[in-house]
């Protein structure tokens, strides 16, 4: 009996033992489950009466008897159930308003929660309640209170939750193509134990879509198509996007013309624009300019729509021919001219200028069959420049009939026009001797062989200038004699070696009598002074000059 007596009451010993310590670790769990939230968001009006309450704090394993609330605010106070009730009148600017409450129980332990009032944006009627949990037993067995995406992280106060119900408030407007969805933790606390539930709920909220985003246009709105296209050519394609959410009505567009219909046309759907005509010409219009509507909700009235401007270019084709100015000509060359500019033939052209569509090139097409003529294109006129080459001889012909053509250097496409031809009457001058005198002209023959190339220096308004033509027809072995053509600076320059050289010999005639005359003189004073009476009477055996 004694040992079970014994053992009894050490068995009661470490039971009072072992339950004094089970009270000791609930009240140690006791204070370090004291729980006060970071952050409460709760939605005020603009102007916040005096005596309103604002929000209520709620205390989760703390003594409520010795918690002491403070809040540092002095447009409000702190009732001791927690209620924050405002003194004065407050005004709630559209950043919300700030204030923190802190909770100290007898250890001295402060926690601090921020107090968010956020002003509503919304009427009442069109603020969102989410019931996480459904209907509670009367009792209220739970607290709840959440964190997260939308709470205390960006985007902070957009949710709220209250925690005797578990309702999910929302805040203010929230926009899905910014923020499509949230994920939240509820934390929920049993009101007996003061114990949180050992996991925390994830509570996802999903952003419904509304049609709030009109369709855009996306990339340049320019095109190019070639003029005389045919019907139903492709364009282009209007590109445009929305961004309200994918697979909806809201995103789905309808495309139209507004203008320019007579001459394009725009898939609905696609938004492919294609030609309805082939009458484009870019020398009448280079530049179309046509207006396209976007429209989702598939163009029905109620959806949100853009316009804008599509240019559309047409590029070039050769579909218009080199035009001549002139319907024929007539010119003149003297027959021992060559290497010599005798024509400038302009033309016109309607296609892009300095293209292979408007570049001239021009042909010969009959008369030329001795090579006595080339013609060439001037790059920066587009002009015909029409050369004699080699020398014509009258007594052949004195009178060549060439037909010149104008063509492009690209092809003639899309029109059914042909290259123009003109008639160029060329009449052959014969050369002269030319007479002595002003104007006049003269033979001279001079020989040369094969000389690269001949200039005429004389022209008719200036008949004082010189002229020397060479040439010689090529395989031929004997030179061929030329006229020169000189008017008063030629007589001149041939007159004066000539009068010149007159000149030097009637000073060389005079020096020769005076030496003469000097010589007399000398031999009549050696015969003692007589002087001779005649030539006559010279002794007959002897000479005057001996």
């Amino acid at each position: 009996m004694g040992k079970l007596l014994i053992s009894s009451t050490y068995l009661m010993l470490m039971g009072n033992i072992l339950i004094s310590s089970t009270y000791l670790m609930l009240i140690l769990s006791c204070v370090e489950s004291c729980f006060l939230l970071r952050s409460l968001y709760v939605i005020v009006p603009e102007i916040i009466p005096p005596g309103y309450q604002v929000a209520k704090v709620e205390t989760v394993g703390c003594d409520a008897k010795s918690v002491q609330l403070t809040v540092k605010d002095p447009s409000f106070t702190i009732k001791s159930d927690g209620a924050v009730v405002a003194l004065t009148s407050v005004s709630v600017g559209e950043g919300g308003r700030i204030f923190s409450v802190s909770a100290q129980d007898k250890s001295g332990r402060e926690r601090k929660m921020e107090v968010h009032l956020v002003r509503s944006t919304m009427p009442k009627r069109h603020v969102r309640q989410l019931h996480i949990l459904g209907s509670y037993p009367s009792d209220r067995r739970y607290w709840y209170f959440i964190e997260g995406e939308g709470v205390d992280t960006y985007p902070t106060g957009v949710f709220s939750m209250d925690t005797d119900t578990g309702d999910l408030f929302l805040l203010k407007a929230v926009d899905r193509e910014e923020f499509p969805e949230y994920d939240i933790l509820m934390i929920v606390f049993d009101r007996h134990t003061n114990a949180e539930l050992d996991e925390k709920i994830p509570l996802r909220v999903i952003v419904d879509d509304v049609n709030d985003n009109a369709p855009e246009f996306v990339g340049p709105l320019h095109f190019t198509v070639p003029e005389h296209c045919s019907a139903g050519t492709v364009v282009g394609v209007v590109s445009a996007t929305d961004r309200d959410q994918i697979g909806t009505d809201h995103v789905k567009i309808e495309y139209t013309l507004v203008s320019g219909s007579d001459m394009f046309t725009i898939h609905p759907e696609t938004g492919v624009i294609t030609t309805t005509t082939n009458t484009l010409d870019r020398e009448l219009k280079d530049n179309h300019v046509v207006t396209v509507k976007i429209q989702d909700m598939n163009g029905a009235p109620n959806g949100l729509f853009a316009t804008s401007t599509a240019t559309i270019a047409l590029s070039d084709i050769n579909d218009n021919p080199p035009t001549f100015m002139k319907s024929s000509y007539n010119i003149t060359v003297q027959e021992d001219e060559s290497e010599k500019l005798l024509l400038r033939i302009p033309v016109q052209d309607k296609d892009l200028i300095n293209t292979s569509n408007w570049m001239s090139k021009f042909v010969i097409t009959k008369g030329n069959e001795n090579g006595n003529f080339r013609i060439v294109t001037d790059p920066q006129t587009n002009e015909g420049l029409l050369y004699i080459s080699k020398p014509l001889d009258y007594e052949k012909t004195n009178d060549v009939q060439l037909q010149i053509t104008a063509q492009n250097v690209a092809s003639l496409n899309g029109s059914s026009a042909t290259w123009q031809s003109i008639p160029v009457n060329v009449n052959v001058e014969k050369v002269d001797a030319v007479r002595a005198g002003l104007g006049q002209k003269i033979g001279l023959g001079i020989l040369t062989r094969d000389p690269p190339t001949r200039r005429a220096l004389t022209s008719p308004h200036t008949p004082t200038t010189f002229s020397q033509l060479f040439s010689q027809s090529p395989g031929r072995e004997q030179q061929t004699a030329r006229s020169v053509s000189f008017g008063l600076l030629g007589i001149m320059t041939i007159l004066c070696p000539v009068i010149l050289l007159l000149l030097l010999f009637l000073v060389l005639v005079f020096f020769c009598l005076k030496k003469r005359e000097k010589l007399q003189l000398h031999d009549s004073g050696d015969i003692g002074g007589i002087p001779l009476k005649s030539n006559t009477e010279v002794p007959e055996d002897s000479m005057a000059w001996e």
